[in-house]
C-alpha cells in the first residue's frame, strides 16, 4: 500500500515464479478485459489482454497483465477507476508514460494505464503478436524467463535479468513477423 503520509508508493518488488502455460490464462484475460472495457466505457478506453499469459503455449508469472489505452488526459480519471475495482497503485514503477496497478488475489492481476496508440501501447502489442506468431522465438523466452526466475525471484532481478533477451526480441518483432 502507499504510504499516505509520505506520499510514497508500494514498492513494485515481490516474489516471483514462472509457471508452464496454463490455458486458463486466455479466459481470465478475456475476462478482465471484459470487465475493464464495461467499467472504463465511459473513457472510449482500448483494453488488450498482454504479457507472457496472453500468449497460447507460453510459460509465465501467474498473473494476468492487461494494458488500457486512453487519451493522456484521462490516464488520472482511469487509474482512479481501476483503483475503485481493488487495484492498488504503484505509480509508473519505473516506467515513464505507463501508470501501474497490481491486484493480488484468487486471480492476480496487472493494470498498465497509458496512452492509447502511444510508443508503450504499440511495444506491447508488437511484442505480443509477435511472440505468438513464433513459437520458437516464445520457446526460446520461456528458457530465459525460467532460468532468470531461478537465479533472482523477485520482480526487479528477474526483469533485469531477462532485459536483453527482451531488447533482442523487441528488436525483431519491431523489423517484421519474420518466417
Amino acid at each position: 500500500m502507499a504510504d499516505p503520509e509520505s506520499g510514497g508508493m508500494a514498492d513494485p518488488d515481490e516474489p516471483v515464479h514462472v509457471e508452464a502455460y496454463d490455458p486458463a490464462w486466455e479466459q481470465l484475460g478475456h475476462a478482465l478485459v471484459r470487465d475493464l472495457s464495461r467499467q472504463l466505457a465511459w473513457a472510449s478506453a482500448d483494453v488488450e489482454h498482454i504479457g507472457s499469459t496472453s500468449v497460447p503455449g507460453l510459460d509465465a508469472k501467474p498473473v494476468i497483465d492487461v494494458q488500457v489505452g486512453c487519451a493522456p488526459a484521462l490516464v488520472p480519471l482511469v487509474v482512479e477507476a481501476v483503483r475503485g475495482m481493488g487495484f492498488e497503485h504503484l505509480g509508473t514503477a519505473g516506467v515513464p508514460g505507463r501508470e501501474y496497478l497490481r491486484r493480488r488475489s484468487a486471480d492476480p492481476a496487472n493494470v498498465h494505464v497509458m496512452e492509447r496508440g502511444g510508443r508503450l501501447w504499440r511495444d506491447n502489442m508488437v511484442f505480443r503478436d509477435f511472440l505468438r506468431a513464433r513459437p520458437d522465438v516464445a520457446r526460446r523466452y520461456a528458457r530465459t524467463k525460467r532460468e532468470a526466475a531461478e537465479r533472482a525471484p523477485t520482480l526487479l532481478a528477474y526483469s533485469a535479468l531477462k532485459a536483453r533477451t527482451v531488447a533482442e526480441i523487441m528488436a525483431a518483432a519491431r523489423s517484421g513477423p519474420g518466417p
